[in-house]
Protein backbone atom coordinates (compact mmCIF):
# COMPACT_ATOMS: atom_id res chain seq x y z
CA UNK A 1 0.00 0.00 0.00
CA UNK A 2 2.77 2.46 0.85
CA UNK A 3 4.41 1.70 -2.48
CA UNK A 4 1.17 2.61 -4.25
CA UNK A 5 1.02 5.84 -2.24
CA UNK A 6 4.51 6.85 -3.32
CA UNK A 7 3.79 5.92 -6.93
CA UNK A 8 0.45 7.63 -7.31
CA UNK A 9 -0.96 10.52 -5.33
CA UNK A 10 -4.59 10.41 -6.39
CA UNK A 11 -6.73 13.03 -4.65
CA UNK A 12 -8.52 11.28 -1.79
CA UNK A 13 -6.38 8.14 -2.12
CA UNK A 14 -3.35 9.91 -0.65
CA UNK A 15 -5.31 10.31 2.60
CA UNK A 16 -6.41 6.67 2.78
CA UNK A 17 -2.86 5.30 2.94
CA UNK A 18 -1.90 7.26 6.10
CA UNK A 19 -5.18 6.08 7.63
CA UNK A 20 -4.24 2.48 6.78
CA UNK A 21 -0.75 2.95 8.23
CA UNK A 22 -2.17 4.11 11.57
CA UNK A 23 -5.12 1.70 11.80
CA UNK A 24 -3.09 -1.44 10.97
CA UNK A 25 -0.95 -1.30 14.15
CA UNK A 26 -4.03 -0.55 16.24
CA UNK A 27 -5.88 -3.57 14.85
CA UNK A 28 -2.96 -6.01 14.67
CA UNK A 29 -0.83 -4.95 17.63
CA UNK A 30 -3.45 -3.45 19.90
CA UNK A 31 -2.12 0.08 19.94
CA UNK A 32 0.50 2.65 19.10
CA UNK A 33 3.62 3.15 21.18
CA UNK A 34 3.59 6.91 21.42
CA UNK A 35 3.99 8.87 24.62
CA UNK A 36 4.18 12.63 24.77
CA UNK A 37 7.02 13.31 27.16
CA UNK A 38 9.63 16.02 27.36
CA UNK A 39 12.69 13.72 27.42
CA UNK A 40 11.79 11.90 24.19
CA UNK A 41 10.70 15.15 22.50
CA UNK A 42 14.04 16.78 23.33
CA UNK A 43 15.88 13.70 22.03
CA UNK A 44 14.02 14.02 18.71
CA UNK A 45 14.77 17.74 18.43
CA UNK A 46 18.46 17.43 19.40
CA UNK A 47 19.00 14.49 17.04
CA UNK A 48 17.33 16.46 14.24
CA UNK A 49 19.54 19.47 14.90
CA UNK A 50 22.78 17.47 15.07
CA UNK A 51 22.09 15.60 11.85
CA UNK A 52 20.13 18.13 9.78
CA UNK A 53 21.74 21.50 10.59
CA UNK A 54 25.05 20.58 8.89
CA UNK A 55 23.10 19.59 5.75
CA UNK A 56 21.18 22.87 5.91
CA UNK A 57 24.42 24.87 6.28
CA UNK A 58 26.06 23.14 3.31
CA UNK A 59 23.00 23.81 1.16
CA UNK A 60 23.02 27.49 2.17
CA UNK A 61 26.76 27.75 1.44
CA UNK A 62 26.26 26.52 -2.12
CA UNK A 63 23.66 29.28 -2.60
CA UNK A 64 20.64 27.06 -2.45
CA UNK A 65 17.95 28.89 -0.49
CA UNK A 66 15.11 26.80 0.94
CA UNK A 67 11.54 27.62 -0.04
CA UNK A 68 9.11 27.61 2.89
CA UNK A 69 6.33 25.03 2.58
CA UNK A 70 2.68 26.04 2.92
CA UNK A 71 0.66 25.28 6.05
CA UNK A 72 -1.19 22.55 4.13
CA UNK A 73 2.12 20.90 3.20
CA UNK A 74 3.34 21.17 6.81
CA UNK A 75 0.18 19.56 8.19
CA UNK A 76 0.18 16.76 5.62
CA UNK A 77 3.89 16.09 6.22
CA UNK A 78 3.30 15.89 9.97
CA UNK A 79 0.08 13.88 10.08
CA UNK A 80 -0.13 12.16 6.70
CA UNK A 81 3.52 11.26 6.25
CA UNK A 82 5.75 11.48 9.33
CA UNK A 83 3.28 10.32 11.97
CA UNK A 84 1.63 7.61 9.90
CA UNK A 85 4.86 6.17 8.47
CA UNK A 86 6.58 6.16 11.87
CA UNK A 87 3.61 4.51 13.58
CA UNK A 88 3.66 1.79 10.93
CA UNK A 89 7.37 1.32 10.27
CA UNK A 90 8.80 1.87 13.74
CA UNK A 91 5.88 1.27 16.10
CA UNK A 92 4.56 -1.76 14.24
CA UNK A 93 7.13 -3.31 11.85
CA UNK A 94 10.27 -2.65 13.88
CA UNK A 95 8.51 -3.79 17.04
CA UNK A 96 7.23 -6.92 15.24
CA UNK A 97 10.66 -7.74 13.74
CA UNK A 98 12.32 -7.18 17.09
CA UNK A 99 13.25 -3.82 18.50
CA UNK A 100 16.96 -4.60 18.03
CA UNK A 101 19.66 -3.37 15.65
CA UNK A 102 18.66 -6.22 13.33
CA UNK A 103 15.07 -4.92 13.42
CA UNK A 104 16.30 -1.38 12.74
CA UNK A 105 18.18 -2.52 9.61
CA UNK A 106 15.35 -4.74 8.34
CA UNK A 107 12.75 -2.01 8.86
CA UNK A 108 15.00 0.58 7.22
CA UNK A 109 15.44 -1.70 4.21
CA UNK A 110 11.67 -2.09 3.89
CA UNK A 111 11.22 1.66 4.35
CA UNK A 112 13.64 2.33 1.49
CA UNK A 113 11.97 -0.26 -0.77
CA UNK A 114 8.61 1.44 -0.21
CA UNK A 115 10.09 4.70 -1.53
CA UNK A 116 11.43 3.15 -4.77
CA UNK A 117 8.33 4.07 -6.82
CA UNK A 118 9.47 7.68 -6.44
CA UNK A 119 12.53 6.70 -8.48
CA UNK A 120 10.67 4.50 -10.95
CA UNK A 121 7.77 6.84 -11.70
CA UNK A 122 9.29 10.27 -11.09
CA UNK A 123 13.04 9.79 -11.50
CA UNK A 124 13.63 10.88 -7.89
CA UNK A 125 17.13 9.55 -7.16
CA UNK A 126 16.97 10.94 -3.63
CA UNK A 127 14.41 8.27 -2.79
CA UNK A 128 17.24 5.73 -2.74
CA UNK A 129 18.74 7.56 0.22
CA UNK A 130 15.73 7.08 2.51
CA UNK A 131 17.50 4.09 4.05
CA UNK A 132 19.93 6.36 5.94
CA UNK A 133 17.48 8.67 7.71
CA UNK A 134 15.41 5.56 8.39
CA UNK A 135 18.34 4.17 10.37
CA UNK A 136 18.26 7.31 12.53
CA UNK A 137 14.50 6.99 13.03
CA UNK A 138 14.88 3.31 13.86
CA UNK A 139 17.65 3.99 16.35
CA UNK A 140 15.52 6.67 18.05
CA UNK A 141 12.71 4.13 18.40
CA UNK A 142 15.17 1.48 19.61
CA UNK A 143 16.36 3.82 22.38
CA UNK A 144 12.92 4.98 23.52
CA UNK A 145 10.25 2.48 22.36
CA UNK A 146 8.32 5.63 21.50
CA UNK A 147 7.53 6.82 17.97
CA UNK A 148 7.51 10.50 19.01
CA UNK A 149 11.28 11.16 18.57
CA UNK A 150 11.30 9.44 15.18
CA UNK A 151 8.22 11.43 14.10
CA UNK A 152 10.03 14.65 15.03
CA UNK A 153 13.14 13.66 13.06
CA UNK A 154 11.10 12.38 10.08
CA UNK A 155 9.09 15.61 9.94
CA UNK A 156 12.17 17.86 10.22
CA UNK A 157 14.06 15.88 7.55
CA UNK A 158 11.10 15.94 5.15
CA UNK A 159 10.50 19.67 5.57
CA UNK A 160 14.19 20.41 5.06
CA UNK A 161 14.33 18.18 1.98
CA UNK A 162 11.15 19.66 0.51
CA UNK A 163 12.38 23.19 1.14
CA UNK A 164 15.57 22.60 -0.81
CA UNK A 165 14.44 20.22 -3.54
CA UNK A 166 10.69 20.08 -4.07
CA UNK A 167 9.66 23.70 -4.44
CA UNK A 168 11.80 25.01 -7.25
CA UNK A 169 10.36 27.63 -9.62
Amino acid sequence: MVTVYHAFSFGMFKYLIPFFLVVTPILLAGGIKMQFNLRDSILGVITSAIILVPFWLVMIMINNRPQPPTLQVLMFQLLGVSLSEEVYFRGYLQESLGNTMRGVFLTSGLFAVMHLPQLVFYGDWYSLMTFFPSLVMGFLYLQTSNVLPSVIFHFAANILFLGFFAYRP
